[in-house]
């Protein structure tokens, strides 16, 4: 078996790669496979990853394995992209291949991609956040758009071409229901997995921290400040050093929220207003939360 795991982003991806995956291809017997020795990692990509490659599935050169990432379906995880991308991906892994599609909550999703921005210091007003643009630039401005956003077209896509498209959502994942279904992997192998849930990847700044931060940068240019405390950092080796890198995170915001402030704090969720997301957002999750448009459920 060959498996695709193309996204989306902002479900669970960094969990599957790091706990999961690896974990069945032992069992299984197959290899998982990093993209990034495949690709020019120093290469300023255009449109995506892998824009300037033919038939990746033929350099593998392996049988059985795995490969995931989440920005395979469209990178920057903008949904304008969502044809080009597959073009791509069709040029690159035969119909045989079964693709792996992991969706969340729309609400959740977006919510989490504007958070994912403030985390990494691109920051960008909530009412300023989304749009509708569809230009050929990937989120122009650090803004998202929604032009085209849609789960139904997204598998529509996939299941046009590839034989073996399984969908499954975020929010069931503890259930393993894909790794029966998949892989045909037993109640033992599960239950081995789920005591890996434990570990938590990629946790988000509270809703404290998102607010402060945001009140902050109508004042102060806190990329600017990031990168200039980014350059005084020493090498990691001496006491000293290690001394002096330690006291110049407690300016690096989101730190001293993610590993401080946050462990005292009630740690309550950031959520965006819905009236900034320019889309019928509730009839999307109404649909989304009926299944309306997965066949595996």
């Amino acid at each position: 078996m060959k498996l695709l795991h193309i996204g989306l982003g902002k479900a669970a991806s960094t969990y599957l790669q790091k706990e999961v995956f690896p974990e069945i291809c032992k069992e299984k017997k197959i290899h998982f496979v990093e993209l990034s020795k495949y690709i020019d990692n120093n290469k300023n990509f255009k449109f995506h990853k892998l824009e300037d490659i033919n038939n990746l599935d033929h350099c593998i050169g392996f049988k059985d394995y795995i490969l995931s990432y989440e920005g395979l379906f469209s990178w920057g995880w903008e949904f304008k992209d969502v044809d080009k991308s597959f073009q791509i991906i069709k040029n690159n892994f035969n119909k045989d291949t079964t693709i792996l599609l992991i969706l969340r909550n729309p609400y959740d999703f977006l919510n989490s991609i504007f958070v994912q921005s403030i985390h990494s210091m691109n920051i960008v007003q909530p009412k300023n956040f989304f749009n509708h643009d569809n230009i050929d630039v990937i989120r122009k401005d650090n803004t998202y758009s929604l032009y085209k956003f849609d789960y139904k077209y997204l598998i529509s896509i996939y299941k046009s071409y590839f034989k073996k498209v399984y969908v499954y959502k975020y929010e069931e994942l503890h259930n393993y229901k894909f790794v029966r279904d998949i892989f045909n992997l037993d109640d033992k192998f599960i239950n081995f997995l789920k005591k890996k849930e434990t570990i938590k990847h990629n946790k988000s700044i509270s809703s404290y921290g998102i607010n402060t931060i945001l009140f902050l940068s109508q004042y102060v240019d806190l990329l600017k400040i990031r990168k200039f405390i980014k350059k005084r950092e020493r090498d990691t080796k001496g006491f000293f050093n290690k001394l002096i890198n330690k006291s110049l995170k407690i300016f690096f915001l989101r730190e001293l929220f993610q590993n401080n402030l946050d462990k005292f704090l009630p740690h309550r969720p950031y959520k965006i207003d819905k009236k900034f997301i320019p889309l019928d957002i509730e009839k999307m999750i109404e649909d989304y939360n009926n299944n309306n448009f997965l066949d595996n459920y």
